[in-house]
C-alpha cells in the first residue's frame, strides 16, 4: 500500500514536471516568434539564451531527481535493514532481503546518471564525502545482515540504531548539501543570463517590453509549478517517516489486536522489575489463558477466532490505565501488567476481567459460545527476573485450569 501510494506521488510529480516543461516551451517560442520581427542579430542572441538555459535546465532538473531519489532509496534501505532484522520468519526475512537489494540496484542506477553528467570541483569535493559515507554504509549494512542471519536481532539492532542511523544521517545532510549546490549554480546561471537577456533587449526596441512581459509571466508559472512539486515531495518524505514510525509500532504490537507483542511485553516487564529494585514499587502480572476457546476455532473456522480474539482485547483494555501492559503472548493466551497496584486491587482487576469474560457471549452465525479465562497472578519483587516472573505467572495460570478453570489463581504465599 505504501508502496504503491509512493509510486502515485511519483507519476503525479513527473506530470507536474512535464507541464512545466511544456509551458517553459510554449512562452520561449512566443517569445521568439516576436523576437523575429527584430535584427539578426537579437534573434541569433536570443536563440543563444533560449539553448543554454534550456540544458541548464535539463541537467540540474536530472542532477537534482538524481540525488532526490538516492535520498529516498537510502531512506527505504535502512527502512529494510529494519524489517530484515525484526522479522522472524525466515520467507518474509528472504523476500525483504531481495527487495533490499533490488533497492541498492535503484541506489546505483541514480548514481550512475548523476555522475555521468560531470561534476565541478565543488560537486566533486562533496561527492568524495557522500561516496565515503556510503562505503562505510555499505560495510555497517553487510555486518547487519550477517547478524540478523545469525539470528542475533539485538546485536544487529544495537548496530542499526547506534551505527547505521547516524552514518545514514550525514549521507541525507550531504546530499541535501548538494542539492543545495545545484540550486545555488541555477540561481548563478539564471543572473547570467537575466543579465545576456537585458543586452538583448536594448536590441529588440519596441517589442523588447512586451518579451520582458511574457518572460515574466513564464517565470511565475515556472516558480508555481516548482512550488508545487516542492510541496509534493515534502508530503512524500511525510510519507516517508510515516512508514518509518508505522515500522516501528509493527515492532512491539500484535496486528490482530492491536496490543503489544511478547517482546513489547518482556521489555515492559523488565522495566516494572527494575522498578522493584529501584523504587520499591508494587506491580502485578495476569496471565491469562482462554479456556474453550478452541471449540470456535474447530467449529467456525480461524476467522471467528480472530474476531473472538479482537473482542476480549478490548475486554482487557477497558479494565486497566493507560500505563498498564495489555499484551498478547499467541494464540489465546494474554499478559496484563498492572503498574502501582496494590495487591487487592490486582486481585479485583483480576476477578473483573474474569467475571466480564465469563459473562461475555459470542455469537457467529448463529452459534453462541460461553467461554472463560484462568488467571495466574503473581506480585512482582526484585528477587525475580523475566524468565522467574512469567514462570510464576504461567504456574498460577495452571493451578487455575486444575481447579476447574475460569478463576483466579495467586503465585505463592497470601500477602498480608
Amino acid at each position: 500500500m505504501i508502496l504503491e501510494r509512493w509510486r502515485a506521488q511519483g507519476i503525479s510529480l513527473g506530470v507536474a514536471a512535464h507541464n512545466t516543461q511544456k509551458i517553459i516551451a510554449i512562452g520561449f517560442t512566443l517569445v521568439l516568434v516576436l523576437m523575429a520581427l527584430l535584427t539578426g542579430l537579437g534573434l541569433s542572441h536570443m536563440a543563444s539564451i533560449n539553448a543554454r538555459m534550456a540544458d541548464l535546465v535539463t541537467e540540474s532538473s536530472v542532477k537534482i531527481e538524481s540525488v532526490y531519489q538516492m535520498r529516498s532509496v537510502s531512506r527505504e534501505r535502512f527502512a529494510s535493514l529494519g524489517q530484515i532484522v525484526v522479522l522472524k520468519d525466515p520467507f518474509e526475512r528472504d523476500d525483504e532481503s531481495m527487495r533490499f537489494q533490488a533497492l541498492a540496484s535503484d541506489f546505483i542506477r541514480a548514481r550512475d546518471r548523476l555522475l555521468s553528467l560531470g561534476m565541478g570541483p565543488e560537486e566533486q569535493a562533496t561527492w568524495a564525502q557522500a561516496r565515503e559515507l556510503i562505503q562505510r554504509d555499505e560495510q555497517l549494512h553487510a555486518q547487519v545482515i550477517e547478524l540478523a542471519l545469525m539470528y542475533q536481532e539485538e546485536a544487529a539492532m544495537e548496530v542499526l540504531l547506534r551505527e547505521v542511523r547516524p552514518i545514514e544521517n550525514q549521507l541525507l545532510e550531504t546530499l541535501n548539501e548538494m542539492v543545495e549546490q545545484y540550486r545555488r549554480a541555477n540561481q548563478q546561471s539564471l543572473r547570467e543570463s537575466e543579465e545576456d537577456y537585458r543586452v538583448a533587449v536594448r536590441y529588440m526596441l519596441g517589442l523588447a517590453a512586451l518579451a520582458l512581459v511574457m518572460g515574466l509571466v513564464i517565470a511565475w508559472l515556472v516558480i508555481q509549478r516548482s512550488r508545487y512539486t516542492e510541496l509534493q515531495l515534502s508530503r512524500q518524505n511525510q510519507a516517508v517517516v510515516a512508514a518509518a514510525e508505522q515500522l516501528s509500532w509493527a515492532a512491539s504490537h500484535d496486528p490482530l489486536t492491536g496490543l503489544s507483542n511478547r517482546r513489547e511485553m518482556e521489555r515492559r516487564l523488565n522495566e516494572l522489575i527494575q522498578d522493584t529494585h529501584a523504587q520499591g514499587a508494587r506491580h502485578a502480572l495476569l496471565y491469562i489463558d482462554l479456556d474453550r476457546f478452541k471449540a470456535v476455532n474447530d467449529r467456525c473456522g480461524h476467522f471467528a477466532g480472530d474476531e473472538l480474539l479482537q473482542k476480549i482485547a478490548h475486554i482487557f483494555t477497558q479494565h486497566v490505565r493507560s500505563g498498564d501492559l495489555v499484551a498478547r503472548l499467541g494464540g489465546d493466551e494474554f499478559c496484563v501488567g498492572l503498574v502501582n497496584c496494590e495487591h487487592d486491587k490486582a486481585f479485583q482487576i483480576a476477578e473483573a476481567i474474569r467475571d466480564e469474560i465469563a459473562q461475555f457471549r459470542f455469537v457467529w452465525e448463529g452459534q453462541e459460545f460461553q467461554i472463560g479465562a484462568s488467571i495466574g497472578l503473581v506480585y512482582l519483587d526484585p528477587s525475580m527476573n523475566i524468565e522467574a516472573a512469567l514462570r510464576a505467572a504461567d504456574a498460577a495460570c495452571y493451578q487455575a485450569k486444575e481447579l476447574g478453570r475460569n478463576r483466579v489463581s495467586v503465585f505463592g504465599p497470601s500477602y498480608a
